[in-house]
């Protein structure tokens, strides 16, 4: 529902602590999921501290920590153990008051029923072809979960293969991920229970519906590739438990999984000498090569591994991780073609003979411009390339030695998603996104360069009749921070607009603003909303991206800073009435811009926030962001997250403005710990601030979370931002079902 929960981007691996996507995206957690157990947590709670309307006190223990000499308080250490009695119930009278508080709101009720009416419609995702066979997820409207289906041919009726609605009584099991064989006659499905990163491979065969005696729990971001006589699966997967070697480093392992009788699983790849290690693999059938991809932690300088399929032995470095940014999109034969930063922060199209793979023989196929390269797609003699300009999706066609044929036209400014295609495929299909519209699939003709509607979207609203305005804010060091508006053409320019402001700002992942149902309901109800293109992100490439990252951080803070301040300055809103939303990297962003500027904002909703910088890397894969924030067991990178830190750095008796806390319980990326922290440090330092917690229970970071779980969570932010913000609540129309 937030653009931290859109697609964020699934051409280009997305890695940090956002929405994780089909391409499984890493990101820390703590063992401290603390479950809200309606019974018998809020039975310890009034036995420890009674049945009254008092607040039990945040669990306490003075713990002190030494960093480089400097002695750092963390006297809430207790609630990262979510074992304690104690901290169970502070943590269920927390959630209780903060519900309490959402469900008396006037708006809600009003706001979670447009939302129902708002996602009334069937969405299908586009059609991947394996042998003769279309599988696609659709989900019929306000399904829980979307499932998973198969056509043959393309116009036939779809057929359930995967019916999601039958996985669980309450809808918080999700397929996270499904790859077909190569004839499409069996599905490696992966499912995620309660919005947890944890997952268990499944194979079920299309024809029967029937499983496959195959259940693997150890599976966490996983990926699958099928042999090619389709006896067997590859996947990735971290160690076992009892393998401490290897779990202890937190790093993928590729296995091979035969499903011929008496068969055994082996490993046939892993880095040693590595830790953070997440793993993609892929297969060429046509070449018969595995493809593995490298990255260590969230790094995007990753590092790429081929092998014949027929000797899984031996392994060709193209390129070890660590050296440039390097995305692999495809090859003809053993050619490889890839997108990588190296000598072009934009990105260059690149091809890499696999016998000689060396950086300085790679031949520059689309040499980097001016709009950063985001993705491209190979067939046997054409390739199509997307750029990023601005918020929009240029597309064009070039042939295989880079020689450009056309430029796509889509009928207007749009986002684009490729499609998964077959190498010698004479189209592909693209979805399609307007700022105004939800999205629909294209069919692009790769050799007549023309699109036609494959499929148009079923929704029945739109943003058509709204104002988009594009501007440009400054921010403390004179960079140009964009930034796009969306309101009602009726609205007047006096200052009192109750408005939103949103950003993201991590992880090199761009997040543009499209049509989004979080912001079709505050725009209808009489606000602006406002999007903020801030540095950490990948929107203007890799430059953009470091220059909000590690000793950069405070870029990201101090552009989310001047956007805020520009609304205000241009009289679109004033600062009581100016709200800003985040979640996860993006709560961190709020909560930072909240602690350092308080006077700039009425409201603030954090979700699912990452909160204490100094004991992240210590939750779970938190290890992995190290690339992104820095390691605090290091002198210079401590200095800078002290100083952002948002548990670290609430003052005493500042006053801040009025803020909601979302986290969920089985949130295994960035843990409740960081939410429960910062609550408690606010409301310790800060008694006179407002602050409410809500725990949503059998949910997790977002992906795979149950539709009615992440409406909820879309409505009590934006019902607790019109709340405190003030002004006029506007009828939300009816939507003709």
């Amino acid at each position: 529902m937030t653009a931290d929960e859109d697609r964020s981007r699934p051409q280009a691996r997305s890695i940090g602590c956002a929405r994780v996507t089909r391409r499984a995206v890493l990101a820390g957690g703590v063992a401290s999921g603390i479950a809200i157990a309606t019974g018998s947590a809020r039975a310890q709670a009034q036995a420890l501290f009674g049945a009254g309307d008092t607040m039990p006190p945040a669990p306490q223990d003075g713990t002190t920590d030494i960093f480089h000499g400097i002695t750092v308080p963390d006297p809430f250490r207790p609630l990262e153990d979510g074992t304690r009695a104690d901290v169970r119930a502070w943590v269920e009278a927390q959630d209780q008051q903060g519900r309490a508080y959402l469900e008396s709101l006037p708006s809600r009720r009003t706001i979670r029923k447009f939302f129902d009416s708002l996602l009334d419609y069937p969405r299908v995702g586009i059609p991947q072809q394996h042998g003769t066979r279309y599988f696609s997820y659709f989900n019929d409207g306000l399904a829980n979960q979307s499932s998973y289906g198969m056509q043959e041919p393309l116009a036939a009726p779809r057929r359930t293969v995967i019916d999601a609605s039958t996985l669980s009584n309450d809808g918080t099991v999700a397929i996270t991920g499904a790859v077909p064989d190569r004839r499409g006659g069996r599905v490696a499905y992966l499912l995620s229970e309660a919005g947890s990163d944890r997952q268990t491979l499944r194979v079920r065969d299309v024809d029967s519906g029937r499983d496959l005696p195959v259940r693997i729990t150890s599976c966490k971001h996983t990926s699958v590739a099928w042999f090619f006589n389709n006896t067997g699966f590859f996947y990735t997967r971290y160690p076992n438990e009892n393998d401490p070697q290897d779990w202890d480093r937190h790093s993928h392992i590729v296995c091979t999984h035969p499903l011929v009788p008496g068969a055994n699983e082996r490993v046939i790849f892993r880095l040693p000498d590595r830790r953070d290690v997440y793993l993609r693999v892929q297969a060429s059938y046509d070449a018969r090569l595995l493809k593995i991809t490298v990255w260590i932690g969230t790094s995007e300088k990753a590092g790429y591994y081929v092998a014949p399929l027929d000797d899984l032995s031996q392994f060709t470095e193209i390129i070890a991780p660590g050296v440039a940014g390097f995305y692999p999109i495809g090859n003809v034969g053993v050619t490889h073609y890839a997108i990588t930063s190296l000598d072009a922060p934009k990105g260059r199209l690149i091809r890499i003979d696999q016998s000689d793979p060396k950086p300085e023989r790679w031949h520059t196929v689309i040499a980097e411009s001016e709009l950063p390269l985001d993705f491209a797609a190979v067939f046997d003699s054409r390739l199509v390339v997307k750029h990023l300009e601005g918020g929009n999706s240029r597309i064009s066609i070039y042939d295989l030695v880079g020689r450009k044929l056309s430029t796509v036209d889509l009928g207007g400014p749009v986002r684009v998603w490729f499609g998964r295609h077959n190498r010698g495929d004479n189209h592909l299909l693209l979805e399609v996104e307007e700022r105004q519209r939800p999205s629909r699939i294209e069919w692009l003709d790769i050799f007549t360069r023309k699109p036609s509607v494959f499929r148009p979207t079923s929704a029945k609203h739109d943003l058509s009749d709204l104002v988009f305005r594009d501007v440009t804010a400054t921010s403390r060091d004179g960079t140009r921070v964009p930034m796009t508006l969306v309101h009602r053409p009726d609205i007047a320019l006096d200052g009192s607009n109750r408005t939103l402001l949103y950003a993201y700002g991590g992880f090199g992942i761009p997040i543009w603003p499209g049509y989004s149902a979080i912001v079709a309901a505050w725009v209808r109800l009489g606000g602006i909303y406002a999007t903020a293109v801030i540095r950490g992100g990948g929107e203007f490439g890799q430059t953009w991206h470091d220059g909000g990252r590690l000793a950069n951080k405070q870029h990201s803070f101090d552009d989310f800073i001047g956007a805020a301040e520009w609304l205000i300055a241009n009289r679109y809103t004033r600062p009581d009435r100016l709200g800003i939303n985040g979640a996860s990297n993006g709560g961190l962003l709020v909560l930072s811009c909240m602690l350092q500027r308080p006077e700039l904002y009425g409201a603030v909703v954090a979700g699912v926030p990452v909160a204490d910088m100094l004991r992240y890397k210590l939750f779970t894969f938190g290890s992995n962001w190290i690339p992104e924030y820095g390691d605090p067991a290091t002198e210079e990178s401590f200095k800078t997250l002290i100083g952002y830190s948002p548990v670290h750095n609430v003052r005493p008796d500042v006053k801040y403005p009025p803020l909601l806390v979302l986290t969920a319980d089985s949130d295994d990326r960035v843990v409740p710990a960081h939410a429960y922290k910062f609550v408690a440090a606010l409301g310790g330092q800060s008694p006179a601030s407002e602050v409410r917690l809500k725990v949503e229970t059998r949910a997790g970071h977002g992906f795979g979370n149950a539709l009615n779980k992440t409406l909820d969570r879309a409505t009590d932010t934006l019902a607790f931002l019109c709340e405190k913000l003030g002004g006029p609540v506007l009828e939300l129309p009816k939507i003709a079902s």
